[in-house]
């Protein structure tokens, strides 16, 4: 199971993100980061469904990589995307579908994952644990 934590930031916001597996933290990545971006039911909407697929440099690139690409479908399709479907995750690579819901505007204007202070790690339980900081 993961979880998620907003933290303070000056003019941004920091997610902390935990999960037993890494793709845990990406879907406690996405729900921390749809917990800014929209709240409230959304199931009554049109459902939208997307493939992505990116390769970067590590694990912590991709988590950036892969979340900056949601925001960016985010906005061009007007949705948030909730559900995560993975064909294949490495440390370098990812394949999903991702799923999600039309929207009618947004409460927050993510402008940019930044990639500053991310790094993937386990902490003292063992679980993967990453905190990602938005441009708000």
């Amino acid at each position: 199971m993961y979880n998620f934590e907003i933290l303070p930031h000056t003019s941004d916001f920091r997610l902390k993100i935990n999960g037993n597996n890494i793709e845990e933290l990406f879907l406690g990545a996405i729900a921390g980061m749809n917990s800014v971006i929209k709240t409230g039911d959304l199931s009554e909407k049109k459902e939208v469904s997307v493939n992505i697929e990116i390769y970067s440099e590590d694990a912590s690139m991709l988590l950036i990589d892969f979340l900056s690409e949601v925001l960016s479908i985010s906005h061009i399709k007007k949705a948030i995307f909730s559900e995560i479907l993975f064909n294949s995750l490495t440390n370098k690579e990812l394949n999903a579908n991702v799923k999600g819901f039309e929207v009618d505007g947004f409460d927050e204007d993510i402008k940019a994952v930044s990639y500053s202070e991310t790094e993937i790690r386990r902490n003292d339980t063992g679980q993967f644990e990453a905190i990602v900081v938005f441009d708000i």
